[in-house]
């Protein structure tokens, strides 16, 4: 089953201003930056899980096992119990689990941002073409001003044209039909 893309970009940034909010804390070794880590890092473990990403849910997991055992004041790379420095040592490591995870974060919103973008393009193209040949005239354009008028017109046009129906098959390999339309209505308001 597909994810709804737009959702998935929605919850991308949100993880990120949270995270930002974490760096944030890490930034002015704030009191609270031990305990924030901590919820966010069990925010995400939750959101890779439910979203059925074990790579990165792998990943997280490591990346708290490690910190945690470096609490405990334990070095996991020495398998060594930490002498001194301890509070540094944490710092230093949670530095690199936040590196990790930007790069997570980062990665993920990037992809789902590509598949829209892609999506976007195919259909302007698409758009400005039946404009060019006459089949979408700047009054169907204006009369396409919601999502179930625009799910109508796809309908319309995937089954009376053989290319629509073509483009709207390669779309639907990456999105699901309603970001399809989504993407569609956002055209559609800059051509207006």
């Amino acid at each position: 089953m597909q994810d709804f893309i737009h959702n998935k970009v929605k919850l991308a940034e949100e993880m990120l201003v949270q995270f930002n909010q974490v760096q944030r804390l890490y930034a002015q070794r704030a009191y609270e930056f031990d305990q924030n880590f901590d919820d966010f890092m069990k925010v995400l473990l939750l959101h890779y899980t439910q979203s059925g990403d074990t790579t990165s849910e792998s990943e997280i997991l490591r990346l708290s096992n490690s910190v945690s055992l470096v609490k405990k004041g334990f070095n996991p790379l020495k398998m060594e119990k930490i002498t001194s420095g301890r509070r540094e040592y944490y710092f230093g490591f949670t530095f690199s689990a936040m590196e990790s995870i930007h790069a997570l974060l980062t990665e993920e919103f990037t992809l789902q941002m590509k598949k829209l973008d892609d999506a976007a393009e195919l259909i302007s193209n698409l758009i400005l073409s039946m404009h060019q040949n006459g089949i979408l005239t700047d009054k169907k354009i204006k009369n396409l001003n919601s999502v179930a008028k625009i799910e109508a017109f796809w309908n319309s046009m995937v089954n009376q044209n053989e290319s629509v129906s073509s483009i709207y098959k390669k779309l639907r390999l990456t999105l699901i039909s309603e970001d399809i339309y989504l993407l569609t209505e956002k055209i559609l308001l800059k051509i207006i």
